[in-house]
């Protein structure tokens, strides 16, 4: 006898990520390299928590911590952050910005309001799991576009509007999770040309989670500028992650931005988007709200994210040189906390996955690859990776042959 509604996943869930990094946390060998984690971490092996930020959280009255937030759509404080830090007042044109249960809680905002269920989302190939799961969520049905080829995206975004009224397609960038590109400001033009030329309402979602961990900040900002260029018949959303920002990935904190030429349009959007919140999570964290108005304008975090993004850049060409001397194939990187080696199919992808953990080495696999979290990774460690992986490679193909 089943309670749940049909249509449901009740199989369980076991993370592939939760539960290779269990492995690797097991694993006591002093060959392991845990390449798991998408978190942040120092040198020593410990996960990184900005002291700026913390220590403005730990300063906020208890009673201020128990608080509920002034509303569902979050502190107005801390909208005015989100609007300073991540806009930089760069979008003139009518946006609205609300408060969220993370990156992820933006990103599923938009799949369960702008969608009816059975319309396509349009989402890259290469790319962060929880998409498709949300997706299977609200009923969507899940395309792909080859997060290589902008032209590709955009035929798809075309096919799409031959079959559909309404189009949502999300894009990863900067810093795209799992493979590190970064869209530059022309393809970024490339998208907003084509989607507004359809005759069908399209959104365009950019999930910007890793952004403030751009090699280039202001470029990174940069395409922003192109949004205020949207046609009537184009909304842009930002799904933005306070967790990755401030190094408080348990804290859940988000924004979601949306953007459109008419004040009535964003009116209308954002009293739909507040009521889901309301409906699903009542409302955000008070305290983690009130700690990032505080920390953006606190010098001492700029300069914690700088050493940050330093050490991620220079552990990312360590890899990268390596890769290149010895021909390991990768997707194309920009920046950001992921390299992803390209496989040719996900048959082989299963096949190094498990000559990797053989030799003491633990990875995520994703879609025609497997993901490397340079994140969390000591640049010691890092020295010979890319050979390791490369040899496991060389001799998983010679083997099938």
């Amino acid at each position: 006898m089943r309670f749940v509604k049909d249509g449901l996943d009740i199989s369980k869930i076991d993370d592939p990520v939760f539960a290779i990094s269990r492995m690797a946390s097991a694993d006591d060998s002093p060959k392991t390299v845990n390449a798991t984690i998408g978190s942040l971490f120092d040198e020593d092996g410990k996960i990184v928590a900005f002291k700026s930020f913390y220590d403005n959280f730990d300063k906020i009255d208890d009673r201020l911590k128990a608080k509920y937030a002034d509303s569902p759509e979050g502190n107005k404080e801390y909208k005015e952050a989100v609007e300073k830090h991540l806009l930089e007042g760069r979008i003139k044109i009518p946006h609205d910005i609300i408060a969220t249960a993370g990156g992820s809680g933006a990103v599923s905002l938009c799949l369960k309001d702008f969608l009816k269920e059975g319309e396509s989302v349009l989402a890259p190939d290469v790319a962060w799991a929880s998409y498709k799961t949300m997706a299977k969520e609200y009923g969507l049905d899940y395309q792909t576009y080859d997060v290589n080829e902008i032209e590709d995206m955009l035929s798809k975004m075309q096919e799409i509007a031959t079959r559909q009224d309404h189009i949502l397609v999300i894009i990863n960038s900067p810093c795209h999770n799992p493979t590190g590109i970064s869209y530059s400001k022309e393809e970024w033009r490339m998208i907003i040309d084509t989607a507004s030329s359809l005759d069908k309402k399209v959104v365009i979602l950019d999930d910007v989670a890793y952004i403030d961990y751009s090699y280039d900040l202001t470029k990174a900002h940069s395409h922003f500028d192109l949004f205020d260029e949207i046609a009537d018949n184009v909304l842009v959303a930002i799904a933005f992650s306070i967790s990755k920002t401030m190094t408080a990935y348990g804290l859940r904190l988000g924004a979601l931005i949306t953007i459109h030429k008419d004040e009535e349009v964003i009116k209308e959007t954002h009293n739909a988007l507040v009521r889901s919140c309301r409906n699903i999570w009542s409302n955000t964290n008070n305290a983690a709200m009130i700690a990032f108005s505080k920390t953006i304008a606190d010098e001492a975090f700029y300069k914690e994210k700088a050493e940050a993004i330093k050490l991620l850049h220079e552990r990312a060409m360590i890899f990268l040189k390596e890769a290149n001397e010895v021909d390991l194939k990768l997707y194309r990187y920009d920046e950001g906390f992921f390299i992803t080696v390209k496989m040719n199919d996900d048959k082989m992808s299963d096949e190094v996955f498990k000559g990797l953990i053989e030799e003491h080495i633990y990875t995520v696999k994703v879609y025609h690859g497997i993901r490397i979290a340079i994140c969390s990774i000591p640049k010691a460690k890092l020295q010979g990776l890319a050979s390791k992986i490369k040899k496991v490679i060389d001799n998983r193909q010679n083997y099938n042959q």
